[in-house]
């Protein structure tokens, strides 16, 4: 993620300073603080009457042909439930209907430094999938054939869900 060089607000210097128990940019002038937040993702855990877990093929940076779980960016005025449910058809082809929260985890992030994962369960009654926007593939596994994932924040929130699901 890119460090602030300048005050977005009134373009003065910043100087680092310790505010609220971290190291942060402050501005010289007006006071503004640089506060790194977490970027919101939502994660989409869906099973099939099998009990099998959709995953998709990663078509985009980062883990390029990498299983993950359907999931993106969390919009503005959009909520973890609302974001899964777009994200899953956008990746899937697939309509959702939110259920319950699974967990939420946090994943270093070489772009925005770190991102705030919110693992959603969402239902379907249809289980033909057609990949989509970020996916070169998409399809459910069972939980004890599981490919390889490389997110650690996937990893632990499809642990909690395969526990849920007993």
């Amino acid at each position: 993620m890119e460090l602030y060089k300048y005050c977005p607000m009134c373009k003065k210097n910043l100087k680092k300073s310790f505010v609220d128990g971290l190291n942060r940019f402050r501005c010289v002038s007006c006071g503004w603080i640089d506060y790194r937040n977490p970027v919101p993702v939502a994660a989409c855990l869906v099973v099939n009457n099998k009990k099998e877990l959709l995953l998709v093929k990663r078509s985009i940076a980062p883990s390029i042909g990498h299983w993950a779980l359907p999931g993106g960016y969390i919009e503005l005025k959009e909520t973890p439930q609302k974001a899964g449910i777009r994200e899953l058809y956008e990746e899937t082809g697939l309509k959702g209907s939110p259920n319950r929260m699974v967990g939420v985890e946090l994943q270093k992030s070489k772009i925005y430094g770190f991102v705030l994962v919110v693992g959603v369960e969402l239902t379907t009654t249809r289980y033909n999938t057609v990949p989509g926007d970020d996916a070169s593939d998409a399809k459910f596994i069972s939980f004890k054939k599981l490919p390889k994932i490389p997110f650690l924040s996937h990893r632990k929130l499809i642990e909690a869900y395969r526990l849920m699901l007993k």
